[in-house]
């Protein structure tokens, strides 16, 4: 009979040799139905999230529970994976441009003439640079979808939490439950929606076809 694996978002990450990092997100095939990479931050964030294949994943050791996820490759060869982000440096001057149509001395940093080297010459212009990591996996897998931690879940009668991971079938990686971070007053628990009871995943989360009574009679997780 199959096993199921549980990925928590935010769970470790280890390779045979050593830990390599945290699940930030997971990446879905709608069309099977089934997750076809985890995103893995390396760890002390060291560097830019690794696209995991999920024929990498082992099977999950005996009371883990999704707290760990243990990897068939090595450090080495998990630092060779496809990044799922990319840290581009981007900024430059102050833009010119909005300024043709006003009088010169009105631009910032106008010298006077005989001022600071030249007539009109503005100085040094100022240098706006700010890092900005982008999300690159929707160009490298077109059509599938990322499911990361805290988005919504909505029962039919109102948001009743936040994602926390996905079950899965270990032979196929189709996704049998949805990991939910329930909230009910001032407590807090997880529990696991079956797939079936997902009628929807939708750009503001995903939409269940139970109430939220239905939910809380659920067992915890």
């Amino acid at each position: 009979m199959p096993e199921e694996l549980l990925f928590r978002l935010g769970a470790g990450v280890s390779c045979a040799d050593g830990v390599c990092g945290a699940i930030t997100s997971l990446v879905v095939d709608p069309g099977d139905d089934a997750v076809t990479h985890l995103i893995v931050e390396p760890e002390h964030r060291q560097g830019a999230g690794k696209l995991v294949p999920f024929r990498l994943v082992e099977a999950a050791p005996a009371g883990t529970a999704g707290s760990e996820v243990r990897l068939r490759c090595t450090l080495t060869e998990f630092a060779d994976l496809d990044a799922a982000e990319v840290t581009q440096v981007v900024g430059g001057t102050e833009d010119w441009e909005i300024y043709a149509g006003e009088p010169m001395a009105s631009w910032p940093y106008y010298a006077p003439p005989g001022v600071m080297g030249g007539p009109g010459l503005p100085p040094d212009p100022v240098v706006h640079e700010q890092a900005v990591t982008v999300d690159t996996v929707p160009d490298q897998l077109p059509g599938e979808d990322e499911v990361a931690a805290g988005e919504h879940v909505h029962a039919t009668d109102g948001d009743i939490g936040h994602v926390q991971g996905i079950a899965v079938d270990s032979g196929t990686g189709r996704v049998t439950s949805v990991l939910l971070s329930e909230r009910h007053l001032l407590r807090r628990r997880t529990v696991l929606i079956p797939r079936s009871a997902v009628a929807e995943v939708g750009t503001d989360g995903f939409h269940l076809n139970l109430t939220s009574e239905q939910v809380r009679s659920l067992p915890s997780a």
